[in-house]
């Protein structure tokens, strides 16, 4: 079951949904619109990105923040972003991403293939939410830190989870920058 306006602003008031900062005109009628942040982990051409060697990840991205400023996204680029909005999600829900039609009418995607929030992520401290904005316009775009970029959904589970994403310590809890792939985690 997704959660309605009305559902979503009740677990914000009872606290246990918590988004930092609060705006209740971000709400709809099944989601709440989220902003975009400033930092963004832009990709770098290296000669090799080895998923099992963490140097070349690193290698292959940096961190940039505009400090407020516009982003401009080239024809073709793969960025990662995190938006504006710290949040925390409930051991008995789940939050999907979903672009806005209004972005994406301009050539421009929000996620690529994670749209998926855990329950309990962001339960020991709010976190944003990292985006994977990929630009197919032909065109240059211009992304403005604080203009709603994405929505969130939340989905009702049938029972909480015992331990939440944070507990378990995925290894992107806590991140509060947009972070590079960490795949060379899974290696046994």
């Amino acid at each position: 079951m997704i959660l309605s306006g009305e559902q979503i602003r009740e677990y914000i008031r009872e606290g246990r949904i918590l988004i930092e900062p609060f705006d209740d005109r971000l709400i709809g009628p099944s989601q709440v619109d989220l902003r975009l942040g400033c930092k963004f982990r832009v990709f770098r051409s290296t000669s090799l990105v080895d998923p099992y060697d963490r140097e070349s990840i690193e290698k292959n991205t940096e961190l940039v923040d505009t400090k407020g400023e516009p982003f401009v996204i080239q024809p073709g680029q793969l960025i990662l972003g995190v938006t504006l909005e710290r949040i925390a999600v409930p051991k008995d829900l789940v939050a999907s991403i979903e672009g806005r039609s209004s972005i994406a009418r301009m050539g421009v995607f929000i996620h690529i293939s994670s749209g998926h929030v855990n329950p309990g992520s962001g339960s020991k401290s709010p976190i944003p939410v990292t985006l994977e904005i990929l630009n197919m316009n032909p065109a240059p775009v211009k992304l403005y830190p604080g203009m709603r970029i994405c929505q969130l959904l939340f989905y009702a589970m049938d029972r909480a989870v015992s331990r939440g994403y944070d507990e378990i310590r995925g290894k992107y809890a806590g991140k509060v920058e947009p972070s590079g792939s960490m795949v060379f985690e899974d290696r046994s």
